[in-house]
């Protein structure tokens, strides 16, 4: 499966309110990175992202943090003034989820303000990019990524911010993700209907952004384990991103993203064990592994999937994913 992909013109324009800036710009590498294509990669939960994203952050050229969570929480700070800049500011180092991951960034609060400050006057795209440009400075590249799955609900928005945002949106199996995601703290049900449903709603948001986004591209799970090279030069070649083989031993760079991870507050009040967060993300450490694909027929009976591909809608059948 090929998937869907649009390509655009790699001009790109400031979202209102951020006009260039000399006092902000004067990094090269920093304004080489805000014209480089961004990879921003979304979908349902259990989908693959973390995959794709530790497999993007093995290119030599691209630093992906760990999931970000908090443009959420800054996209409407639309003026520019001091209250602005630290209401960013206590988001963005907020460390709770699922507010901000800050704590596993491995970035000083310290030098995160002083960009902040320097950056006149402020605005949140400026912000952003200060945030993600202090990242991959930190990991020693020049460009950098983002994937937080649940962007997939912002994609129209994050574009107005981060008009060089190029979307990669990540569709698997709904009888393989719903399997998946039971056995995580974050599920939001435990019943295939009410996970079938939210599936459903996932997919088809992100699918109807590809129309309101200018850049977009569409990536199944199975072909990227099956054909993890095929898909990986595919988005190079959308990214403007020179081929690297580098992406394929993306092993090393899984494990320590997995060995950051630390136990987490979340703002409903209980504590995530830091065991609980590596272990969803054992397979970071894997290579591709096709027994990960189909599993709901090893472990769904028929009844099972009936309801969820009731829930899932005409959905399963349009992707061909249907039994």
């Amino acid at each position: 499966m090929a998937g869907k992909i649009v390509f655009e013109s790699q001009s790109f324009v400031l979202s209102s309110g951020a006009r260039a800036n000399p006092r902000a710009s004067t990094n090269p590498a920093q304004e080489r990175a805000r014209r480089s294509p961004l990879p921003v990669v979304v979908g349902c939960p259990r989908s693959g992202t973390s995959l794709l994203a530790v497999m993007l952050d093995s290119h030599p050229e691209v630093a992906v943090p760990p999931e970000t969570a908090f443009i959420g929480a800054v996209a409407t700070l639309r003026s520019s003034n001091e209250a602005v800049r630290q209401s960013f500011f206590d988001a963005v180092t907020a460390d709770r989820i699922p507010i901000s991951n800050w704590s596993d960034f491995g970035l000083d609060k310290d030098l995160l303000w002083r960009r902040l400050e320097a950056i006149d006057p402020f605005t949140v795209t400026a912000g952003l990019r200060a945030f993600y440009a202090m990242y991959a400075e930190g990991e020693g590249k020049p460009r950098y990524g983002e994937k937080t799955p649940g962007y997939v609900f912002m994609m129209p928005q994050i574009a107005a911010l981060l008009p060089e945002a190029h979307f990669i949106h990540l569709i698997r199996d709904p009888g393989d993700t719903v399997l998946s995601w039971r056995k995580t703290w974050f599920a939001p049900s435990q019943d295939l209907r009410v996970l079938g449903e939210v599936w459903r709603n996932n997919v088809e948001t992100g699918r109807r952004a590809a129309n309101l986004v200018r850049r977009y591209v569409e990536v199944r799970f199975e072909e990227l384990v099956l054909h993890p090279e095929r898909e990986l030069k595919r988005l190079c070649e959308y990214l403007s991103l020179p081929w690297d083989p580098v992406m394929l031993d993306y092993g090393p760079q899984g494990a320590a993203r997995v060995e950051r991870l630390q136990g987490r507050l979340h703002a409903r009040g209980p504590m995530i064990p830091r065991e609980e967060r590596t272990r969803i993300h054992a397979n970071l450490t894997r290579a591709p592994d096709a027994t990960r694909l189909d599993v709901w027929r090893r472990e769904m009976t028929a009844a099972e999937r009936s309801v969820l591909e009731d829930a899932a809608g005409p959905l399963v059948r349009e992707l061909g994913y249907a039994a």
